[in-house]
């Protein structure tokens, strides 16, 4: 494993007594598909596996994979290329920074200096430089220094700029590949970055955009053809694209796309012609290939990671399989969701996936009649216990088939014993069903189509999000009275009617997310509504005028609010914040917040514009009763533990801590189910070894022995 980040944040909740709850980096995992990947390296005796966003390594000697962070410490995991050899493991980031690790440490070279966009293409070490060809020319770096020489970028024809796809530097003579063709540095002597001292070189019947060197010759390749050192056509084949080629243990092994099945190969080049080397049928896509003494190692799509010695397979196991479109929460489960695809988290351990043949678009997720069921935005619902499609021709149904849209469900919820449905664009968009399958419309009042998006429930009473690109606001539908209520900017019951997003808090409060910042109601029923309230902190108003992409509550009554600028965790209460993590002081993967949902064990799942993480808050949904109220570790070691953790406890609890004297230690007083202490002191101070008591103090008064704890 390889790191060099430590980082350690300090949440701040609504506690009585400046109660804590503790974050660090142990606290957040990342959820990534590493199951297809695209590139892979060789170091330290581990195989690194990279996908568009993620990566796995394997432990050569005892076959241990190891995910993402736990694998290798990274900024972001969008990796575009890598290398390897005997002293280097580097890699190219999609953000144009260079990773260069060596026995000694790493160096971390940004070649991003200006708003032009860079990508990194490929690497190649000569004389202890390292060649990074880029879409901004070839850059040079010195490996003993960790810093760039210089950029040979304005070297073609006229001086046009390059994307220089590849370079190799045989006997003093620079060669690149690139976009525009192949171009040739005769000597070092020359001045490189005068484009007359590049010569470009003439291929018949193609443009070579690869080279590699075999047999002290150096050989170059097309998309169907190989070319000699002399530039001639040695080989071509119209029915295959060439992919890869690499020299492997004296060996050239070229990786290929058949154009007939429109299938990967990998094949051994030899006297002219390319040799299929028999792999398992499962393998029909490879996205990189590397040697390790005589075993030759695979990696692609559906499969990540093949061994031709022991013809084994290797891919991490629970781990999503999908990058999330959309996420759900579901009690202790969270559903991502991409096309026809569904990850399910399970409890927070591990994900099973899942995939419909006939069902995709996946909009919701909801839990009814003890059936789970799917919304999609063309194929209606699917009950997936059942497996069962509910659509306009389903018995009792009052779907609306658009023609050329399909049955478009935008929200499926389950409150007051019926399965509630949004049909977006249709005249009578609200319905519901009840377990006898009898179907229900409800009037929303509209003389037009209407285009709700999204809806939420709270004692008898539904928010509907509208459709902001056809005019948005809420609607607010009374179930019991039939009532319906609009608020918008012309009614002055919102600040904006581009709505992204609500949530109903346990105090009752409504908060909605919008373009133009975060307002929020102090009832939701909506004959108390007179007016919206901005956040404030005492000096000014909060969020005004940024966009809210989400908004989302936690346990302890904390208010998430996702942005493009990273979370604000807010405290309602205080009227303040009391944190905001972003990719700068927290291992979020972007600053980009698409969605925000917690589990009933306390973990918030965040997706980002650059994939799905999660940090288990140690807050989670109150129990009913005490019967599963636990402390632990008990005995806690504080060499080995940073906090003690409370689990299973009611709504509203006062938890006192004291010495085995009676010496009052700290007071807690929280709304969740759960959470943790830091072993902090209500004056700030860390505990010292011994026995403690831990109380539950009742309404009344009264102090209730419920656990002693160790701590060493």
């Amino acid at each position: 494993m390889i790191f060099f980040r430590g980082l350690i944040l300090l949440l701040l909740f609504n506690l009585n007594l400046a109660a804590q709850t503790l974050i660090t980096t142990k606290d957040w995992d990342y959820h990534l598909n590493i199951k297809d990947i695209n590139h892979m390296a060789l170091y330290d005796n581990s195989i690194y596996c990279f996908s568009s966003n993620g990566l796995f390594s394997l432990d050569l000697k005892s076959k241990n994979i190891q995910r993402n962070i736990n694998s290798l410490e990274l900024e972001n995991y969008k990796v575009a290329e890598t290398y390897h050899d005997s002293d280097y493991f580097i890699i190219g980031l999609q953000n144009g920074k260079v990773i260069i690790y060596n026995i000694e440490g790493f160096d971390e070279i940004n070649l991003k200096t200006d708003d032009d966009e860079l990508k990194i293409n490929s690497f190649n070490i000569y004389n202890d430089i390292l060649y990074v060809s880029s879409s901004l020319g070839l850059y040079l770096i010195s490996l003993s220094d960790g810093y760039i020489l210089d950029n040979y970028k304005n070297i073609g024809e006229n001086a046009i700029s390059l994307n220089v796809l590849e370079s190799q530097i045989i006997n003093g003579r620079i060669y690149i590949t690139s976009s525009n063709g192949v171009y040739l540095l005769d000597t070092m002597d020359d001045n490189p970055l005068d484009y007359t001292s590049w010569k470009k070189l003439s291929f018949n019947n193609g443009m070579p955009f690869g080279m590699f060197y075999y047999d002290d010759s150096l050989y170059f390749y097309s998309k169907n053809n190989i070319y000699n050192s002399d530039y001639n056509l040695i080989y071509n084949n119209v029915d295959i694209t060439i992919k890869q080629v690499k020299n492997i243990n004296s060996q050239v092994y070229i990786s290929y796309k058949n154009s007939i099945d429109i299938k990967d190969y990998l094949g051994v080049y030899s006297n002219s012609e390319i040799i299929k080397i028999n792999l398992p049928d499962k393998i029909d896509d490879i996205g990189d290939f590397i040697g390790t003494n005589d075993e030759l190692w695979i990696s692609g799509k559906n499969y990540s990671l093949f061994s031709s010695e022991n013809k084994e397979f290797y891919s991490p196991v629970n781990n999503i399989n999908i990058s999330p479109e959309k996420i759900f929460s579901l009690d202790k489960d969270i559903y991502a969701t991409e096309a026809n695809h569904i990850s399910i988290n399970i409890k927070n351990e591990g994900w099973d996936n899942l995939s419909f043949d006939n069902f995709k678009n996946i909009t919701s997720v909801a839990k009814f009649n003890n059936d789970i069921y799917f919304s999609s935005s063309d194929e209606g619902i699917l009950n997936y216990n059942k497996s069962l499609i509910i659509d306009e021709y389903y018995e009792n149904s009052l779907l609306i088939n658009e023609p050329g849209e399909g049955v478009n469900i935008s929200d499926i919820l389950s409150a007051q014993n019926k399965l509630w449905i949004l049909n977006y664009g249709s005249t009578s968009p609200l319905l519901s069903f009840d377990s006898n399958n009898d179907w229900q419309f409800h009037d929303l009042q509209n003389n037009s189509l209407l285009y709700p998006t999204a809806l939420k429930s709270k004692d008898g009473f539904l928010w509907i999000l509208l459709d902001k690109s056809k005019g948005g606001g809420l609607l607010v539908y009374n179930i019991a009275t039939k009532e319906v209520f609009e608020l918008n900017e012309r009614n002055n019951l919102l600040n904006s009617n581009n709505i992204n997003d609500i949530t109903i808090d346990n105090n009752e409060n409504v908060w909605v997310a919008t373009d133009n910042g975060l307002i929020y109601f102090s009832s939701y029923n909506p004959r108390f509504l007179t007016n919206y309230t901005i956040p404030n902190d005492g000096s000014q108003y909060l969020f005004k005028g940024i966009k809210i992409n989400t908004v989302e509550d936690d346990y302890a009554g904390n208010i998430w609010v996702g942005t493009d600028n990273g979370i604000f965790v807010f405290d309602n209460i205080e009227n303040k914040f009391i944190f905001q993590f972003s990719l700068s002081n927290s291992p979020l993967l972007s600053d980009t917040i698409k969605d925000i949902k917690f589990n009933d064990l306390g973990s918030a799942f965040i997706n980002t514009s650059d994939g799905l993480v999660s940090v288990n808050t140690s807050l989670e949904k109150p129990n009913k009763d005490l019967s599963d109220f636990k402390v632990y570790p008990n005995p806690l070691n504080m060499k080995e533990n940073d906090r003690l953790y409370f689990s299973g406890m009611t709504d509203g609890n006062y938890i006192k801590v004291t010495s085995l004297s009676g010496e009052n230690i700290i007071e807690i007083e929280t709304s969740s189910g759960g959470f943790n202490w830091n072993l902090l002191s209500a004056d700030g101070n860390k505990i010292t070894p011994g026995i403690y008591l831990i109380f539950l103090v009742s309404q009344n008064g009264k102090e209730n022995l419920i656990n002693k704890i160790l701590i060493q």
